[in-house]
């Protein structure tokens, strides 16, 4: 646990003022379904696995990787391009190429001798926002815990049925719609909902958006199946 802490936590720099300015073309699904617009773009893939955007491109922010303190991760390979520089004034429409490719970038992080560059996803949107499965699997752990002990939060682990192996963690949740031991379909079944998090905590995203950063945050461990529920 201390480990997904530390990599959670790089995402993170210094308390700031920056204010929350949510995407005026951006909606706020409600989690009572899958929302339009999620589960049907390839963001990145794993050893072969496709994993979807795990969020309505409509309230996509920004698309980012960095690295993480965990030795244990299995990077991600990301699709589509990658962007160079970026500020507050990004627009919604230049996440997304045309036909719907992802554009990315790379961001610094915790960890840079240990793992990937792209070892962590961030995928900046809307707090309130439905999130939806990113790949086929099991529930397998939720947890409660609290960044920089003081935010609560949500982490939620999935076993990979494409590999017993392969364990995905998401983190930045809130308002979990499933429990441990249910099946999750890839862009259809709703995990929960983006944690939104004060203003006063300064995310590393929001250097790419025009609000404070909010996101899921994704990785992928590489474990034994027995320990997979741990």
């Amino acid at each position: 646990m201390t480990l997904i802490v530390l990599a959670v936590w790089a995402a993170y720099a210094i308390p700031g003022q920056t204010p929350a300015r949510v995407p005026q073309s951006a909606g706020l699904p409600t989690v009572d379904g899958s929302p339009s617009g999620a589960g049907d773009v390839v963001v990145a893939q794993v050893e072969g696995l496709d994993f979807v955007l795990p969020v309505a491109r409509e309230v996509t922010t920004a698309v980012a990787y960095h690295p993480v303190d965990n030795a244990d991760t299995v990077p991600f390979a990301p699709a589509g391009d990658r962007l160079s520089g970026g500020s507050l004034s990004q627009q919604l429409a230049d996440i997304f190429a045309g036909g719907g490719a992802v554009q990315y970038y790379l961001m610094d992080g915790v960890g840079g001798e240990r793992s990937s560059s792209t070892a962590g996803l961030d995928v900046g949107a809307v707090p309130g926002s439905t999130v939806v499965s990113p790949a086929d699997g099991k529930v397998t752990a939720i947890k409660r815990y609290s960044i920089l002990g003081r935010y609560p939060d949500v982490e939620m682990r999935i076993q990979l049925a494409h590999d017993p192996s392969l364990l995905l963690v998401l983190t930045h949740l809130t308002r979990p719609q499933v429990e441990i031991g249910d099946a999750v379909a890839r862009g259809d079944t709703v995990l929960g909902a983006v944690r939104g998090f004060p203003t006063t905590l300064d995310q590393a995203l929001s250097r790419y958006t025009s609000d404070t950063g909010d996101h899921v945050q994704m990785m992928v461990l590489r474990v034994t199946p027995e320990l997979a529920g741990l």
